[in-house]
Protein backbone atom coordinates (compact mmCIF):
# COMPACT_ATOMS: atom_id res chain seq x y z
CA UNK A 1 0.00 0.00 0.00
CA UNK A 2 1.21 3.49 -0.80
CA UNK A 3 0.64 5.79 2.13
CA UNK A 4 -0.02 9.33 0.90
CA UNK A 5 0.52 12.21 3.28
CA UNK A 6 -1.53 15.37 3.54
CA UNK A 7 1.42 17.15 5.17
CA UNK A 8 3.33 19.65 3.11
CA UNK A 9 6.16 20.45 5.51
CA UNK A 10 8.86 20.81 2.90
CA UNK A 11 11.92 19.04 1.55
CA UNK A 12 15.53 20.04 2.09
CA UNK A 13 17.35 20.91 -1.11
CA UNK A 14 21.08 21.36 -0.53
CA UNK A 15 23.40 23.65 -2.42
CA UNK A 16 25.89 20.76 -2.52
CA UNK A 17 24.44 17.25 -2.15
CA UNK A 18 27.86 15.94 -1.14
CA UNK A 19 28.29 18.50 1.65
CA UNK A 20 25.12 19.49 3.49
CA UNK A 21 27.14 21.77 5.77
CA UNK A 22 27.31 24.23 2.87
CA UNK A 23 23.63 24.89 3.45
CA UNK A 24 20.38 24.56 1.64
CA UNK A 25 16.77 25.57 1.44
CA UNK A 26 13.71 23.72 2.73
CA UNK A 27 11.08 24.05 0.00
CA UNK A 28 7.53 22.95 -0.60
CA UNK A 29 5.28 23.05 -3.60
CA UNK A 30 2.50 25.58 -3.72
CA UNK A 31 -0.66 23.63 -2.87
CA UNK A 32 -3.86 24.28 -4.78
CA UNK A 33 -5.53 25.46 -1.57
CA UNK A 34 -2.77 28.00 -0.91
CA UNK A 35 -2.78 29.09 -4.57
CA UNK A 36 -6.53 29.78 -4.38
CA UNK A 37 -6.08 31.63 -1.08
CA UNK A 38 -3.39 33.86 -2.61
CA UNK A 39 -5.61 34.49 -5.65
CA UNK A 40 -8.48 35.60 -3.38
CA UNK A 41 -6.13 38.04 -1.63
CA UNK A 42 -4.37 39.45 -4.68
CA UNK A 43 -6.92 39.43 -7.51
CA UNK A 44 -9.71 41.99 -7.47
CA UNK A 45 -12.50 41.85 -10.05
CA UNK A 46 -15.15 44.47 -10.55
CA UNK A 47 -17.77 45.05 -13.20
CA UNK A 48 -17.00 47.85 -15.56
CA UNK A 49 -18.62 49.28 -18.66
CA UNK A 50 -17.03 50.52 -21.82
CA UNK A 51 -19.24 51.94 -24.58
CA UNK A 52 -22.24 50.32 -22.98
CA UNK A 53 -20.69 46.83 -22.83
CA UNK A 54 -20.13 45.18 -19.46
CA UNK A 55 -16.85 43.43 -18.74
CA UNK A 56 -14.84 42.27 -15.75
CA UNK A 57 -12.03 44.61 -14.83
CA UNK A 58 -9.40 42.34 -13.23
CA UNK A 59 -6.54 43.82 -11.22
CA UNK A 60 -3.82 41.58 -9.80
CA UNK A 61 -1.27 42.69 -7.23
CA UNK A 62 1.60 40.63 -8.70
CA UNK A 63 4.15 41.94 -6.21
CA UNK A 64 2.07 40.79 -3.24
CA UNK A 65 1.19 37.50 -4.97
CA UNK A 66 4.88 36.71 -5.54
CA UNK A 67 5.75 37.65 -1.96
CA UNK A 68 3.03 35.33 -0.60
CA UNK A 69 4.01 32.47 -2.93
CA UNK A 70 7.69 32.62 -2.02
CA UNK A 71 6.90 32.99 1.67
CA UNK A 72 4.87 29.78 1.49
CA UNK A 73 7.26 27.79 -0.72
CA UNK A 74 10.45 28.69 1.20
CA UNK A 75 9.99 27.02 4.58
CA UNK A 76 13.50 27.51 5.97
CA UNK A 77 17.15 27.71 5.00
CA UNK A 78 20.58 26.97 6.45
CA UNK A 79 23.89 28.73 5.83
CA UNK A 80 22.36 31.24 3.44
CA UNK A 81 23.61 34.78 3.21
CA UNK A 82 23.62 37.89 1.09
CA UNK A 83 26.71 40.00 0.46
CA UNK A 84 28.71 38.24 3.18
CA UNK A 85 26.01 38.43 5.85
CA UNK A 86 24.21 35.27 6.94
CA UNK A 87 20.47 35.80 6.92
CA UNK A 88 17.77 34.36 9.11
CA UNK A 89 14.86 32.88 7.18
CA UNK A 90 12.20 35.59 7.64
CA UNK A 91 9.56 37.07 5.34
CA UNK A 92 11.64 40.20 4.78
CA UNK A 93 14.82 38.21 4.06
CA UNK A 94 12.95 35.94 1.65
CA UNK A 95 11.97 39.06 -0.30
CA UNK A 96 15.63 40.20 -0.31
CA UNK A 97 16.87 36.79 -1.48
CA UNK A 98 14.24 36.54 -4.22
CA UNK A 99 15.90 39.56 -5.85
CA UNK A 100 19.13 37.54 -6.28
CA UNK A 101 19.11 35.79 -9.66
CA UNK A 102 21.25 32.81 -8.64
CA UNK A 103 19.07 32.16 -5.58
CA UNK A 104 15.86 32.47 -7.60
CA UNK A 105 17.24 30.02 -10.17
CA UNK A 106 18.21 27.51 -7.48
CA UNK A 107 14.82 27.73 -5.75
CA UNK A 108 12.84 27.57 -9.01
CA UNK A 109 14.86 24.58 -10.29
CA UNK A 110 14.41 22.69 -7.01
CA UNK A 111 10.67 23.40 -6.85
CA UNK A 112 10.36 22.14 -10.42
CA UNK A 113 12.16 18.92 -9.40
CA UNK A 114 9.79 18.54 -6.44
CA UNK A 115 6.74 19.04 -8.64
CA UNK A 116 7.97 16.35 -11.04
CA UNK A 117 8.46 13.82 -8.27
CA UNK A 118 5.79 12.08 -6.29
CA UNK A 119 7.63 11.43 -3.03
CA UNK A 120 5.25 8.80 -1.70
CA UNK A 121 5.37 6.72 -4.88
CA UNK A 122 9.16 7.08 -5.07
CA UNK A 123 9.51 5.87 -1.47
CA UNK A 124 7.23 2.89 -2.18
CA UNK A 125 9.28 1.98 -5.27
CA UNK A 126 12.48 2.14 -3.25
CA UNK A 127 11.01 0.00 -0.48
CA UNK A 128 9.54 -2.56 -2.91
CA UNK A 129 12.76 -2.85 -4.89
CA UNK A 130 14.60 -4.13 -1.82
CA UNK A 131 17.31 -1.58 -2.53
CA UNK A 132 18.62 -0.09 0.70
CA UNK A 133 20.96 2.41 -0.89
CA UNK A 134 19.46 5.81 -1.67
CA UNK A 135 18.45 6.40 -5.26
CA UNK A 136 19.48 9.58 -7.06
CA UNK A 137 15.85 10.68 -7.03
CA UNK A 138 15.30 10.07 -3.33
CA UNK A 139 14.45 13.27 -1.50
CA UNK A 140 14.98 13.95 2.19
CA UNK A 141 11.64 14.91 3.71
CA UNK A 142 11.39 17.13 6.79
Amino acid sequence: MINFSSKNDGTWCYYNEDDHDQGGVCLRELSTDRYEQIERITVKTKKAFKRGIAYNDVKTDEKLANKLRWDYCIVDWKSTGLDGVELECTKDNKVKMMKVNSFIKFVADEIEKLSEMNIEIEEARLKNSGNTSPSPTEIKKV
